[in-house]
């Protein structure tokens, strides 16, 4: 009896596996497809397990190319929109990013495969400590965690190559354009006066001079100036 149950757990286990690498294999091909061609990121992307990150009963949604609702009113980032935001990072391998809104650790996982080290920033306690667990139980080491307000930066004073801001704001705060080195890019989805919100990809040229373009049509959650919710 017990070798028959252990036999029918392997066998849906295996079953279950090789559809996620089906499901998974779908969303690189539609990646492609929509314009995605960095291999470091789709690679990255299919490191990474998304329904680890994702609810329990959106599971078999996991592989879907679209956003997923999560605690606190969140989402988990639609991945075209996460890999073409990415992609306009140029990220190397001895970068330092800062990420603002860990959300449940989907796109930190798939930063940690493309930079050196990744710190983020998350203002909700819950999804922090689930964002923490996901990312454990890949044994990703290279990843700082913060709880707080993320218009306010890492309050410390490290320079980054890169920042990836995960919420809309009608404009850019400026510690975060102060913590970004020369030659360093920031991508945050942009906020109008029309309610419209569009990518800002701004790169930073010297202290004075940044220079800046408008990318995508998106729609992100509101970037909030309130401290961190415990």
């Amino acid at each position: 009896m017990i070798f028959s149950r252990l036999f029918s757990w392997l066998e849906n286990k295996k079953k279950f596996n090789y559809l996620k690498n089906q499901k998974n294999n779908e969303l690189i091909f539609e990646l492609k497809v929509e314009g995605i061609t960095n291999e470091k990121i789709l690679s990255a992307i299919k490191k990474v397990p998304r329904e680890l990150f994702v609810e329990q009963h959106l599971i078999k949604e996991a592989y879907q190319n679209n956003a997923l609702p999560t605690d606190c009113g969140q989402t988990v980032s639609q991945p075209y929109v996460v890999a073409y935001m990415i992609s306009f990072l140029n990220l190397k391998n001895t970068d330092k990013i800062l990420e603002i809104g860990t959300g449940t650790g989907w796109q930190t996982a798939i930063l940690s495969h493309l930079c050196k080290e990744v710190f983020t920033i998350e203002r909700f306690n819950v999804l922090l400590n689930k964002a923490k667990k996901n990312i454990a139980k890949l044994n990703i080491k290279n990843v700082n965690y913060k709880l707080g307000n993320g218009i306010k930066g890492w309050e410390q004073e490290i320079l980054f190559d890169a920042i990836i801001i995960s919420a809309t704001s009608d404009n850019i705060p400026l510690k975060l354009l102060e913590s970004l080195k020369s030659n360093g890019r920031l991508i945050i989805p942009k906020k109008y006066h029309t309610q419209n919100q569009k990518l800002l990809l701004v790169k930073k040229k010297d202290e004075k001079h940044f220079d800046q373009e408008e990318l995508l049509n998106v729609k992100f959650v509101p970037l909030l100036n309130k401290d961190s919710i415990k």
